[in-house]
């Protein structure tokens, strides 16, 4: 049932809506076979929990505002998981670094990833409890409220993709440092987006490489193999494994 609460962008008591921060289209590519992806926390050995339509959150949005941000999602998913394949790769000693994609729109993609952080840093939702904007919070609102993407400096946007996105699960966003610059760190299935939350400009070996107006979007590429982020998946996996054959009385195998 919705909850008479008070909207945390219009400000204004409103009955509240199941919203989502990622976007479902994103936790829908992890299906398998019909069945729900599961939600692991961070650390092996945890309760996993089947995600029907993604994570959401009842407390933080009216149907109204969640229908201010729907365009930007759509853009995002769109960009992310339509128009990836019209990419180019670059490629490096025969080996692809990153892709290159036109014609992108600089002002929805950025909301897209503004609003975004905006939804993960107010939600109470313990797989966002990692997310904290801190004194820049209210800054990202009035850029929600006020369809306002900012200039490419401020929280810059970096994207990466895994090699193989048929490995890849939704590991919870979590903070980052790339030179002692802050950002925070989102997966949406087989993409990874940094997006910078400090004053200070992105680092020098970034500067051609973040979201900009009137360029392509440049998304890196990224190996699971040996990362922290692939042991860290494995290792999941393993709990996860373990934890449903003890549930059938079963000796836990190998995966």
């Amino acid at each position: 049932m919705s909850n008479t609460q008070t909207c945390r962008l219009c400000l204004q008591e409103k009955k509240l809506i199941k919203a989502h921060i990622i976007p479902e289209g994103f936790f829908r590519l992890l299906r398998s076979e019909n069945v729900a992806p599961e939600m692991h926390g961070n650390s092996p050995g945890s309760f996993p929990k089947r995600m029907p339509v993604g994570i959401y959150d009842s407390t933080i949005l009216c149907g109204e505002c969640d229908q201010r941000i729907a365009p930007w999602d759509d853009y995002g998913q769109q960009v992310l998981l339509q128009r990836f394949q019209e990419a180019t790769p670059i490629t490096h000693q025969a080996r692809t670094v990153a892709w290159s994609l036109e014609e992108v729109n600089y002002t929805n993609l950025k909301l897209f990833f503004v609003s975004l952080l905006w939804r993960a840093s107010i939600s109470s939702h313990n797989f966002y409890k990692r997310i904290s904007a801190g004194p820049f919070e209210k800054r990202l609102g009035e850029m929600v409220l006020a369809s306002e993407p900012g200039d490419s400096q401020e929280f810059a946007v970096i994207l990466a993709r895994f090699e193989d996105v048929s490995m890849t699960g939704m590991l919870d966003p979590h903070p980052e440092k790339f030179d002692h610059i802050s950002f925070y760190r989102f997966y949406l299935s087989g993409f990874v987006t940094y997006i910078k939350v400090d004053k200070r400009p992105v680092p020098e070996f970034l500067s051609e490489l973040h979201l900009q107006a009137g360029k392509p979007l440049t998304i890196l590429t990224r190996s699971l193999q040996g990362s922290p982020d692939g042991l860290l998946m494995r290792r999941i996996a393993e709990s996860a494994l373990a934890f449903r054959e003890r549930r059938k009385g079963k000796i836990p195998g190998q995966w």
